[in-house]
């Protein structure tokens, strides 16, 4: 299905939202929950309406979770509830799901945003993960804003949201 539409059609954001729809996949199919990976989750979903003058506070939100998608240690707590033999997927994962924006927020990285999603795809096809269809994540003028596309409404994030 995602033959119609390419990761180079997507904005930023959408490659973004694709990512954390992996995640949150990822997750159910494992049955993972904790609040600390709920917390990563809602706060990546957010980038849909980072805008020039939220972008900085958004960015520098990610400190303060405990699991911040950088590479830093996970919190005992959160390790303890994720089954061992996955938990090197998931906190690999995570990270890859940050990298497939953060490669750009102060750069202009297009490349490695795609790359970086193909690591999540894979990762998901691995794992028995349905992939999101990129039609349901396309935006008019996807090139606004260096590649990150338009700044979706409250009606575009609810509804990339529930695709999840």
């Amino acid at each position: 299905m995602n033959n119609a539409v390419s990761i180079d059609d997507l904005s930023v954001v959408a490659r973004q939202c694709i990512a954390v729809t992996c995640l949150q996949r990822f997750c159910r199919r494992y049955q993972i929950a904790h609040p600390a990976l709920s917390q990563f989750i809602d706060h990546v979903w957010k980038v849909g309406q980072a805008d020039r003058e939220t972008f900085v506070a958004w960015d520098m939100g990610f400190s303060a979770l405990p699991i911040t998608g950088l590479g830093d240690e996970w919190p005992e707590d959160v390790r303890a509830a994720i089954p061992e033999d996955i938990y090197d997927t998931l906190a690999g994962l995570v990270d890859h799901v940050l990298e497939t924006s953060a490669c750009t927020w102060y750069g202009g990285d297009l490349p490695t945003t795609r790359r970086q999603l193909e690591i999540v795809l894979s990762i998901c096809e691995q794992h028995g993960v349905v992939k999101p269809d990129f039609r349901q994540y396309t935006q008019a003028q996807a090139q606004l804003r260096g590649g990150w596309g338009p700044v979706l409404t409250d009606e575009e994030i609810n509804a990339w949201r529930g695709l999840a």
